[in-house]
């Protein structure tokens, strides 16, 4: 005890500090203290330890009380005044926080606290800020004198407000992904609120042609097409009161393709939504009532690292399409069975299709056919079902591309095929 206690005494011979500041210094030293109360209890040791020597004749006890009586508080003032007659009746501004800790952390509590309950957060944490003035004091301090069992006025910031916020609010602070993150800015005094997105997974099923994913806006500023499945959720927008929306599908389908059968899935992130608390079955109705063609189900929450997962290329969804192909010869009955014999668990070698080339990377990829299955419909329309590996352009597959895809519906069949009609009708894992 001696020791940290003549470690206290050294650093206030160095430099001013608070309570609060002195007592960070042995922050992990003691179980349930507050870093004002190991402070508070130092300084009341020194003192002690001061008034023990002068009891015992120490002539160079009192001059040391007068030296550190503006840094050990009111209770050394009351002693030297009755020992010299006077005191110096003042505090030394702590050198690390200018004194201001103590009143930063009131007030940025209850700051917090109105944030958090203004923004129907269902959770929260303390972030900080701290000028690199305010840091570099505190770490010049902790080298100098080797303070092995310090902490940052930064982490006490944090645990300090995000009890209080707490305590005031009933909110539980989420380390990992919390609804409302909240700043404090220990030199401005004030507390800055960053809202987490919202994310909602969920299926959305698309039973209208030329309905594009996401808002297709062209380099002439028009639009592509009359709606989007993007828009389809627009709703949500004045429900949870949030500034945008941005969906992260589970792959897409062409515009002019239906999402039937089991729906794709989906999450829905909502920027900014000042409201969280919305049940899924309000939400949907709002989506599903707002328009024809876009049907949707919400299933729960979605965390970040799922957002990350749907747009990896290790989620390979096995996808089932339904196609209709015009071939340009006549069939035979012959041809259904050949094309299944051929395309079913057969690997496709396809380079980047030249209908997207403009805005794709020119790549080679390959991908799994896993099942086909062919009727013939007329002399030159057939009907497939394709079960594939996620990524595959189907269209392709059918036309061959110019010979980009290989092998192909026209590849096989010697003569032109072509997909005049498209359904997505299911995506499984």
């Amino acid at each position: 005890m001696d020791s940290i206690v003549e470690k206290a005494r050294e650093l206030l011979e160095d430099k001013p500090l608070c309570d609060r500041c002195l007592g960070r210094m042995f922050a992990r030293l003691g179980m349930g203290l507050s870093n004002e109360e190991r402070g508070r209890a130092l300084k009341t040791l020194i003192l002690m330890d001061i008034h023990r020597r002068l009891r015992e004749g120490d002539r160079n006890a009192l001059e040391e009380l007068a030296r550190l009586a503006p840094r050990l508080g009111e209770p050394a003032w009351i002693l030297l005044e009755e020992l010299r007659g006077a005191s110096p009746r003042r505090v030394e501004e702590c050198w690390i926080c200018s004194g201001r800790l103590n009143e930063i952390i009131e007030e940025a509590s209850v700051k917090a606290a109105r944030l958090a309950s203004s923004y129907d957060a269902e959770s929260f944490l303390i972030g900080c800020r701290i000028s690199r003035e305010t840091a570099e004091r505190e770490e010049e301090l902790k080298l100098k004198h080797s303070l092995i069992y310090a902490e940052s006025i930064r982490s006490e910031i944090k645990r300090e407000v995000g009890k209080r916020v707490s305590e005031i609010t009933g909110l539980e602070p989420c380390f990992e992904e919390p609804d409302l993150t909240l700043i404090v800015d220990f030199e401005a005094g004030d507390v800055e609120p960053i809202v987490s997105p919202l994310l909602i997974k969920g299926l959305y099923w698309k039973t209208g042609r030329r309905v594009s994913q996401s808002l297709w806006i062209t380099r002439r500023g028009e639009r592509r097409y009359n709606f989007s499945v993007e828009e389809a959720f627009h709703p949500l927008l004045k429900l949870y009161q949030a500034s945008r929306i941005v969906l992260h599908a589970a792959g897409r389908e062409d515009a002019d393709a239906r999402m039937l059968g089991t729906g794709r899935p989906l999450i829905v992130e909502l920027k900014e939504p000042q409201r969280r608390r919305v049940s899924l079955k309000e939400a949907e109705e709002e989506v599903n009532k707002s328009n024809p063609v876009v049907k949707v189900r919400l299933i729960g929450k979605a965390r970040r690292r799922d957002v990350r997962l749907y747009k990896s290329e290790k989620l390979r969804l096995r996808k089932t399409y339904r196609a209709l192909i015009l071939v340009d010869r006549p069939l035979s009955s012959r041809d259904a069975s050949i094309l299944e014999e051929r395309l079913s668990r057969a690997e496709i070698v396809q380079r980047t299709p030249l209908r997207v080339l403009h805005r794709r990377a020119d790549t080679t990829r390959r991908r799994i056919v896993y099942g086909v299955a062919v009727r013939r419909l007329s002399a030159h329309l057939l009907e497939a079902l394709i079960e594939a590996e996620g990524g595959l352009y189907v269209k392709e597959l059918v036309s061959g591309d110019e010979g980009r895809t290989k092998p192909s519906f026209s590849e096989i069949l010697g003569s032109q095929a072509r997909c005049i009609e498209l359904d997505v009708v299911s995506v499984k894992s």
